[in-house]
């Protein structure tokens, strides 16, 4: 007998023919238009907003594209096209991995954590110092668990591949609900930590004499308005030659 398959969304579309190929190509490219657009359109809104953020102006586009850059510092205006970029490579990119090297998508899923993870603890890309840390810890939280998903792909596959074999021998782990319980408890303790060092961070940040905006307990955003180069204007008292 010969099997024939259909759509599951549309069962009189049948798979293989010129309707169902057309249709497939279709996904395809709006699959592809969804990442790479959207990757595409922040870094090019955020190109566009890199003189005005300079000169600290606003204008129209700044403040329509606030949400991209209104939680970094100016060096680092564009970080937010580079979460995106990890985001999309942690979510989509490594499944264009064949399915046989399952293995390999938790390696470079990993590596890129790894990455991130130091490069966010250096620069510290955020103006809020609470921001700056939940960012790091985040970053190593979910590193924790792709080295866990590593462990135990490897230790399943050395349970099913090598009859006999102790995985302990390998990873020191005699079951997997040992290596499941280390994990969290490593997860655990980290957000533990971070949250004791956030806590410390926000009262030390809080006892610097700073200028903070009533209604949302923030340091102000100064920007100026265009052909304004300036702040303030600080006169003097003409009798005395002294500043006021």
């Amino acid at each position: 007998l010969e099997q024939v398959s259909y759509m599951r969304q549309d069962a009189s579309v049948e798979c293989g023919t010129d309707d169902h190929d057309s249709i497939k190509n279709l996904a395809i490219g709006f699959i592809v238009l969804w990442p790479a657009g959207s990757l595409v359109l922040f870094t090019s809104l955020l190109a566009a907003c890199y003189k005005p953020l300079k000169k600290k102006t606003r204008t129209a586009l700044t403040r329509a594209t606030r949400f991209l850059h209104r939680e970094y510092v100016l060096t680092y205006y564009w970080w937010e096209a580079l979460e995106l970029a990890r985001k999309l490579v942690l979510t989509g990119a490594v499944l264009l991995i064949p399915e046989e090297r399952a293995f390999l998508r938790l390696v470079v899923a990993t590596l890129v954590c790894v990455c991130y993870s130091v490069v966010i603890a250096i620069v510290r890309p955020y103006i809020r110092v609470e921001d700056d840390v939940l960012a790091v810890a985040t970053s190593l939280v979910l590193l924790l668990f792709f080295l866990g998903a590593n462990w135990t792909t490897v230790f399943l596959g050395i349970e099913e591949r090598y009859q006999g074999a102790d995985p302990a021998d390998v990873l020191g782990f005699s079951s997997l609900t040992g290596l499941v319980n280390t994990m969290i408890s490593l997860v655990a303790a980290v957000l533990i930590f971070f949250l004791i060092g956030a806590i410390f961070a926000a009262r030390r940040v809080a006892k610097l004499p700073t200028f903070r905006l009533v209604s949302t307990k923030q340091l102000p955003e100064l920007t100026l308005a265009h052909g304004l180069k300036w702040h303030l204007f600080n006169s003097h008292i003409w009798s005395t030659g002294q500043d006021a």
